[in-house]
């Protein structure tokens, strides 16, 4: 896992905040979850390519009080129809007046710290809807904090989520991005 920080040029970044305030959130359903998501600028893509890698989803999402307050600890698999190898996070909200979060990384009592070719996609999918909000079948090996303009590039597989499960003031925002091996 690697930790950039300041990622985009101060101009950039401000437009990115800027366009999340200014924009409405939508709540999508996946599955039986809900997120509140908005669409990535055309204007930032360019900066989330990355050599011998394809970009296969990026989307801006929020969570705050009372809203999108589960675990959900997971692996990212299968987007879109594409195996995915790695996966990104661009912390966006500002600090003052937000809950402290971030993205948790954690080892499974089970499979481990993440998700090998061996785990069938019968057994992945058990994990999501029974393990995925289990605290008690997962040990928490390391959380990176969000910070305005940070960005957390990860090895996919690895099991993860957002961190704390509740924002309790103000909203987390992040801009996550899913990638393929070329």
């Amino acid at each position: 896992m690697t930790v950039t920080n300041n990622f985009l040029t101060e101009k950039v970044f401000k437009e990115l905040q800027e366009y999340c305030k200014e924009n409405e959130f939508k709540i999508v359903k996946v599955g039986d979850k809900e997120f509140s998501v908005l669409d990535t600028p055309e204007s930032v893509i360019k900066f989330f390519k990355i050599d011998g890698y394809e970009l296969i989803l990026s989307f801006i999402r929020n969570a705050f009080e009372g809203f999108d307050n589960k675990s959900r600890i997971h692996a990212d698999n299968i987007i879109n129809g594409h195996k995915v190898s790695l996966a990104s996070v661009l912390y966006i909200n500002e600090q003052l007046g937000t809950t402290p979060n971030g993205t948790c990384f954690y080892k499974h009592h089970i499979h481990g710290l993440e998700l090998t070719s061996s785990v069938t996609n019968e057994e992945f999918d058990r994990l999501l809807t029974e393990d995925a909000n289990d605290e008690r079948k997962w040990e928490k090996t390391d959380v990176v904090r969000s910070y305005p303009n940070r960005l957390l590039k990860y090895n996919a597989q690895l099991f993860h989520g957002k961190f704390p499960n509740e924002i309790t003031h103000g909203e987390r925002i992040v801009l996550v991005c899913f990638y393929t091996k070329n």
